[in-house]
């Protein structure tokens, strides 16, 4: 059997980066490796990459551990994101025609104009025949493009961390209905459930005070909160009580072969976990 090349999830976040590496045998994923640094002070502020040189530094060290060839996915700060609903284009628009159109239409309502951004767009099935369209800017991925391109690392995917941290939750089998939170060096990010209309967000880690109270604002944001079960799915970079309500759950649980030493906290790999088993684009 010709052995498939290393998936690699990386997770950039303010205060550390983050990787996992899989690899597809016979018997399903085979977790390969794990890594985590601290990062310096400001290397991302906002979701905005600042310090690349010393970024740059510490993957380079990092790329040398890991084969020649690799599927790299690299996740976009969810703070960068924009999204916006729209209503279905007329139905007799299709392929790259129906796609400009919705590119053109979505872009009236960002700040900046369609050939600065990089969209996406996918159906909504609780939004009466909407459209939820989700954009990044240009220039940024072509930054962070830049910074990988000097430490010998080309994405073949850039993902959005609120999808890779779906991405995790359905390949770990967990229910499609609970609402997923995660806890970053620097905020508090949240995702719809895998099973479920998508919608996301994020809070500065000085707007929440605690993990009962971002459960409970994420609910108040998520237009389809009826939908959800009533417990939450519950993440972090740190080890922590939960309150009631609230489940932790394990993203290593989706990658069949662990051999240790294992991370002491694996939910703070959820979203380069959801990465490195991210299907390849078709």
């Amino acid at each position: 059997m010709r052995l498939q090349a290393w998936q690699v999830g990386l997770d950039i976040q303010a205060g550390y980066a983050r990787a996992i590496a899989v690899q597809r045998r016979r018997y399903g994923w085979q977790l390969r490796q794990w890594w985590h640094h601290p990062l310096p002070a400001l290397t991302l502020r906002g979701g905005i990459l600042h310090e690349r040189a010393s970024l740059s530094a510490i993957l380079s060290v990092w790329r040398n551990t890991l084969p020649a060839k690799i599927s790299l996915r690299v996740s976009l700060p969810a703070q960068r994101a924009m999204q916006h609903i729209l209503p279905q284009p007329d139905n007799r628009l299709s392929g790259a025609t129906r796609s400009a159109f919705i590119f053109s239409s979505a872009a009236r309502h960002f700040p900046l104009s369609v050939e600065q951004l990089v969209m996406d767009y996918r159906t909504d099935p609780c939004g009466d025949k909407n459209i939820i369209v989700t954009a990044a800017r240009q220039q940024e991925i072509q930054q962070w493009q830049h910074c990988l391109a000097q430490s010998r690392l080309f994405p073949g995917v850039f993902e959005l961390a609120p999808c890779a941290l779906q991405l995790a939750a359905s390949a770990a089998g967990v229910s499609a209905e609970k609402l997923l939170l995660h806890r970053l060096d620097d905020g508090w990010l949240w995702a719809a459930p895998h099973g479920l209309p998508f919608q996301f967000g994020m809070f500065d880690v000085n707007e929440i005070g605690d993990i009962a109270q971002f459960a409970l604002r994420v609910r108040e944001q998520y237009r389809a909160a009826k939908l959800c079960d009533e417990q939450c799915l519950f993440s972090s970079v740190n080890i922590e009580a939960l309150p009631a309500g609230v489940l932790a759950w394990s993203p290593l649980t989706a990658i069949g072969q662990c051999l240790p030493p294992l991370p002491a906290n694996p939910g703070a790999f959820a979203l380069a976990i959801g990465l490195a088993l991210r299907p390849e684009d078709r």
